[in-house]
């Protein structure tokens, strides 16, 4: 998938470095009430629909069912407290027919998906609020979407989040792999020096110590999905800002999503404007299947 790095260990430098501390990093970050800009890729599998082998060769060809997610956040003491951003998941147009297809047979997940594929649209969250505005919430004004954290705007294709220090924390006490990395792009498509971390853990353990994995999921984990295994992977550069946040799972056959890659990268010392609520012209309902992880949701 463009834009991932793998996530097999690389092998350090000979020279030994000193070791980065991202927690205590992060938590200056916080402190400072930092900006931080935001570009985010995600590689999903979902499982085959026999309809496309129908089509005459070609026909298909073009889009994609990737979300994309570009924006800005800003931190606070309770970590990402408010974020403004773009997604897209530019499908094909046989993906688009066949979703209104399922859509006129009263498939809810369809109806929503095909209005989420058919544009980019925006995403904000502030204040507790999350707001939207875009085809997938009835057209180009913002509209109130519900309560939410300040970060639900960033996550739900990517399900690691890395500034929330329980979160963090419990990743980086467990993590395989502690050591400087490769150069490694940031979201501005600079050069950084790095240092990874690698791990693995599963929905269940992950439920368990990250609040805000609780909340992409609506509070349960379907005990189905609890032993699904996730290989993470966290850069920083070498002061210890997170530059680069992986998250991969592969449950395979049998499960919503055959497959998920998703990499979401950071670039620091931003000059962002404030994020301030919009000015919101009625209420809407936050579409089904806008997240990756809503198809995992009980």
């Amino acid at each position: 998938m463009a834009g991932v790095v793998g996530l097999a260990a690389v092998p350090a430098p000979a020279q030994a470095a000193a070791a980065v501390d991202v927690v205590a990093a992060v938590q200056r970050l916080l402190a400072q009430s930092q900006s931080v800009k935001v570009v985010q890729h995600t590689a999903a599998d979902w499982p085959y629909d026999p309809r496309f082998g129908e089509m005459p060769r070609g026909a298909c060809r073009g889009g994609s069912s990737d979300p994309r997610l570009t924006g800005v956040a800003r931190l606070g003491l309770g970590g990402a407290v408010a974020a403004d951003v773009t997604r897209s998941m530019p499908l094909g147009k046989c993906h688009l027919q066949f979703l209104r297809d399922d859509a006129a047979g009263g498939d809810r997940r369809a109806a929503d998906l095909a209005k989420v594929g058919s544009a980019a649209h925006k995403v904000r969250g502030v204040g507790g609020v999350l707001y939207g505005a875009g085809p997938a919430y009835g057209g180009k004004s913002w509209v109130r979407l519900g309560s939410a954290p300040g970060g639900a705007a960033l996550y739900g294709d990517q399900i690691i989040d890395v500034f929330d220090l329980g979160t963090l924390k419990a990743l980086v006490a467990s993590a395989s792999s502690s050591k400087p990395g490769p150069s490694i792009h940031d979201a501005d498509n600079r050069a950084v020096k790095t240092w990874g971390y690698r791990g693995t853990t599963t929905f269940g353990q992950l439920f368990k110590v990250s609040t805000p994995f609780k909340q992409m999921l609506g509070g349960r984990l379907n005990p189905k999905y609890s032993g699904i295994t996730l290989h993470w992977g966290i850069s920083t550069d070498l002061s210890g800002r997170p530059v680069i946040v992986q998250a991969v799972w592969r449950p395979g056959e049998g499960y919503p999503m055959q497959s998920v890659a998703v990499a979401t990268r950071f670039s620091w010392n931003v000059k962002a404007a404030a994020i301030k609520a919009p000015r919101a012209g009625g209420t809407a309902r936050d579409p089904y299947g806008d997240d990756v992880i809503d198809v995992f949701r009980s």
